[in-house]
């Protein structure tokens, strides 16, 4: 007889602990409803209207727009042209797009009943609200038992950093990042890995594998690649000993041949996507104004003083969740042998070593594919979802310890010992979103009071001749503009604007376009790039000074609209000039011109770009070339 079937034969009052392991499954599945229940109700104020944070969901609510008027009108809804940002730009043949094309597949399918904005609001809300699950299914399929996961998903919302798109809440919500697209890729990264996994070690699932990693790919490119990468090395990963290097090949060999059909299937369903990208990459931007710490990360200085002094994971707050990081890594390697606990190790600790990126690494860098391209401050999702898995391991061992000394109080204990460590994250990520809250409600009230004049605006701005409007530079840019403080609430006007789906100049959502760097220099003061861009329209408040050729039309409460007599969206200009060369030789070129007299002259020079040189000067010659042909002041006034 077993020692279980021992303990069997006892009442339940002498062998306590049984209670618990008869309603493990129960105890787990409750702790992981009281995380998505936090969720629910503290990120409620983010759904209780139709406000558009004034941030990236501006963007993504706009691309959801033409996703839905693609559909709507029998186009090609994966892509389609998005005409109102940057002069206009074909985004899904360039930008992820699983969450805005579902959105608008929905919004159709219900036959409208629902705004986008709101249904925009709410995919946000739930998605953000249900990552707990994500995490507790995850890590189920990984091999942990029910306890593990349930940890999992209650440290999920609690992740927390300074603003560097990791997984926490100021990633997405109203007053942080709007990252949208990251969203839906985040909560479906790990059933997408944990399902891969799978596939890698048994050679089974393949349809839900190849499904989820494309579906995580398609939500954003950057969790795609995370999650080959991750799968790669998770191969390395064996369920027993080996005894010499033939074993190895040999146990290896059929994991990498599945891996590879699993990137071969998940290529094939996305390749609609892909090839036109890579054939059409030379007309993609790679813009000058980011900041190159998005490309080559912050280097392992800044990252290990990060993780030390807790800001990877508990910015701003007591440590506990690194702390607690840092106890489920030794847990892991004390047991090394049970491979479940191999993965959270190769996760984090393969996305901290990349974390570091080219800063550190340098050209060494470059043996990962297409690194050139990738925004390696993204790899922190990589250690976010390891430490996720770490912290996990480490509140579960009480557990563990406390069940097994068949003493009730020792279970109680070790789950108010898992509530102390946990209650001042969840303490303080309950203040944050009421802050966050609390901006809503102003913006709401603020929009409220002054929407009869918005209203009246906006109709105004649809009934006038065609034209681009302009309400202020670029928010954040090197020179102060008048339009930093511009604001309804906690929104800009210009958001405003652009959320109406007026085509706007100023305010730019996305570099992907060759002229969104450009259209940056956009001089409020020069009548040639009102023309040029064909900026008709100026929305101002009252009292803002412009040049004489600017002219009110009319006041609506503190907005002030002004006009500007143009040629319109075509004119007759001049062609002498030809250069050819690469995109990232555009920039200079159409700055250098932009800021010269030639505009004025409408001497519009030719460009080839990605094409081979036939008689055209190179476009780096440009920034020489452009001034000595400028015309003189006299000359412009003879004309």
């Amino acid at each position: 007889m077993t020692t279980r079937d021992m303990g069997d034969n006892n009442s339940d009052a002498s062998t306590p602990s049984h209670w618990f392991y008869r309603r493990e499954s129960l105890i787990s599945f409750f702790l992981v409803l009281i995380a998505v229940a936090f969720n629910l109700y503290h990120l409620y104020p983010e759904v209780a209207g139709d406000i558009v944070s004034g941030n990236d969901s501006v963007f993504h609510l706009l691309m959801v727009q033409m996703a839905a008027e693609a559909i709507t009108q029998g186009r090609d809804f994966t892509d389609p042209w998005q005409g109102s940002m940057g002069m206009g730009y074909p985004m899904f043949h360039y930008y992820h797009h699983f969450p805005h094309v579902t959105i608008a597949l929905v919004h159709v399918l219900t036959l409208e009943a629902f705004s986008l904005a709101s249904m925009f609001n709410w995919s946000m809300y739930l998605l953000l609200s249900v990552f707990p699950l994500s995490i507790y299914w995850a890590m189920r399929q990984f091999g942990f038992d029910s306890m593990s996961a349930a940890m999992g998903g209650l440290v999920a919302p609690l992740v927390t950093t300074s603003g560097i798109l990791g997984f926490g809440f100021p990633s997405y919500v109203f007053q942080g990042w709007g990252v949208h697209a990251q969203l839906w890729a985040m909560v479906l990264l790990p059933p997408a890995l944990a399902l891969g996994y799978r596939v890698i070690q048994d050679g089974r699932g393949y349809f839900w594998a190849t499904l989820l990693l494309a579906a995580a790919f398609m939500s954003h490119v950057m969790y795609g690649y995370i999650a080959f990468i991750t799968l790669g090395v998770l191969t390395l990963i064996q369920p027993g000993r080996i005894s010499d290097l033939r074993s190895l090949a040999d146990a290896m060999l059929p994991r990498w041949r599945r891996l590879f059909t699993l990137v071969l299937l998940v290529g094939v369903v996305t390749s609609y996507f892909l090839v036109p990208t890579f054939l059409d990459r030379s007309f993609l931007n790679n813009s000058v104004f980011l900041d190159a710490v998005k490309y080559d990360s912050y280097g392992h200085s800044e990252v290990l003083k990060g993780l030390v002094m807790g800001n990877l994971f508990d910015f701003g707050r007591l440590p506990f969740l690194t702390i607690l990081a840092a106890a489920g890594f030794v847990l892991c390697l004390i047991r090394w042998k049970e491979k479940r606990y191999l993965v959270p190790v190769a996760i984090f600790v393969l996305w901290l070593l990349l974390f570091f990126g080219r800063a550190t690494w340098g050209p060494l860098i470059d043996v990962l594919p297409m690194s050139r391209y990738l925004h390696m401050n993204r790899f922190i999702a990589g250690v976010h979802l390891g430490g996720i898995l770490l912290m996990a391991v480490a509140l579960t061992a009480p557990w563990r310890w406390a069940v097994s000394r068949q003493q009730t109080w020792y279970a109680v204990g070790a789950m108010a010992l898992a509530v102390l460590v946990l209650l001042p994250a969840y303490i303080e990520r309950r203040s944050y979103l009421a802050e966050n809250a609390s901006a809503i409600d102003v913006t709401e009230q603020a929009v409220i009071a002054e929407d009869d004049d918005l209203s009246a605006l906006f109709e105004k701005l649809n009934q006038l001749p065609p034209g681009r409007v302009y309400s202020g530079q670029q928010r954040g840019s090197v020179l102060p503009n008048w339009s930093d403080d511009y604001h309804v609430g906690n929104l800009g006007v210009d958001d405003l604007l652009h959320l109406e789906g007026l085509d706007m100049v100023g305010m730019v959502y996305h570099t992907y376009s060759l002229n969104s760097d450009v259209s940056i220099n956009f001089d409020e003061r020069r009548w040639d790039h009102y023309n040029l861009y064909n900026v008709r329209y100026v929305v101002a408040p009252v009292g803002q000074v412009f040049p004489d050729f600017v002219q009110p039309i009319q006041q609506f409460g503190r907005h002030r609209l002004y006009q500007v007599d143009t040629t319109g969206y075509f004119d007759l200009v001049g062609s002498d000039l030809a250069f050819a060369g690469e995109a990232p030789d555009l920039y200079l070129a159409a700055s250098t011109w932009l800021g010269s007299r030639i505009p004025v002259a409408k001497m519009h020079p030719v460009v080839s770009i990605g094409m081979p040189s036939q008689g055209q000067s190179p476009l780096t010659s440009a920034k020489d070339i452009i001034p000595a042909m400028a015309p003189q002041p006299a000359d412009l006034e003879a004309k």
